[in-house]
């Protein structure tokens, strides 16, 4: 079934958290497949003190620098069961930035070990990708639900901070074209989901109008994902969320929107 919705020329592939790091790269799916079904997770390979941090900023710049495999306007998804030490991600942010490429993040509830659980998030949000924070149980099912497949290319993306309970106006969204286009959001950057208790992104044009309700009881798998698709017009949307939190901690919030149309021109990045 995914196979009909693969777009993707090069293939790579590469084990975190190992003493050597080596990028396998493949033409066709098939390949790539069986090229990560014979390197599975070694513990004995991996890393044994839970004081170590993950070596992904390193695997994302030795990727981004091969000369095997184009990289520009690439795609990175990445299962992170250990999080890195690095709270300062300002450099491989810029490099991801200079390749126009884009960064996806599932990150384990219940790391093997590093200190920084929110760094490839942070990541994540500056290179219009998504960041989720999931029990490594369910990760397959969410990353069937990632735009990696049919919905690859980001057209609308913003990052937003709020607390409490209330409304908020965001940037407009103008599509390019009147078509389905997939709405993916992040109710918040860590785990449990302890505070938030619903959201409703509504969106709203003299054509056309629209909504996406979100509440606790159904995120994905009791993570801090979820996604839809919807159709637009080629019309300019008034975007407004209104956000409820049992709480008043800052939360972090990623609200994009990806296409499956190439857009003639790349979305800008955002801090």
């Amino acid at each position: 079934m995914l196979k009909n919705t693969i777009k993707y020329s090069w293939f790579g592939s590469v084990r975190l958290d190992t003493e050597n790091v080596d990028i396998q790269f493949d033409t066709n799916l098939d390949d790539a497949t069986s090229t990560i079904q014979n390197n599975l997770p070694d513990p004995n390979q991996g890393f044994q003190n839970s004081s170590i941090g993950s070596n992904v900023f390193d695997v994302i710049e030795k990727f981004l620098s091969n000369t095997e495999a184009p990289v520009c306007g690439s795609i990175i998804f990445i299962l992170l069961k250990r999080y890195p030490n690095e709270a300062d991600n300002s450099r491989l942010v810029s490099l991801i930035r200079s390749h126009h490429s884009v960064v996806h993040v599932i990150t384990s509830a219940t790391p093997s070990g590093g200190f920084q659980p929110k760094a490839m998030y942070s990541v994540a949000s500056k290179t219009n990708g998504m960041g989720a924070f999931e029990i490594d149980d369910t990760f397959y099912f969410v990353t069937l639900r990632f735009p990696l497949y049919q919905y690859l290319y980001p057209v609308y993306a913003t990052t937003i901070q709020v607390s409490g309970n209330g409304t908020k106006s965001l940037p407009d969204f103008c599509p390019s074209v009147s078509h389905y286009h997939n709405i993916a959001i992040t109710c918040q950057d860590h785990v449990p989901i302890d505070s938030f208790q619903n959201l409703n992104l509504r969106w709203s044009s003299p054509e056309d109008s629209g909504n996406f309700s979100i509440y606790s009881s159904d995120t994905l798998y009791g993570g801090t994902y979820k996604n839809d698709a919807f159709e637009f017009q080629n019309v300019d949307y008034k975007m407004i969320l209104e956000y409820n939190y049992s709480g008043q901690d800052v939360q972090n919030l990623q609200i994009r929107i990806y296409s499956e149309i190439p857009q003639s021109n790349w979305l800008p990045y955002s801090d």
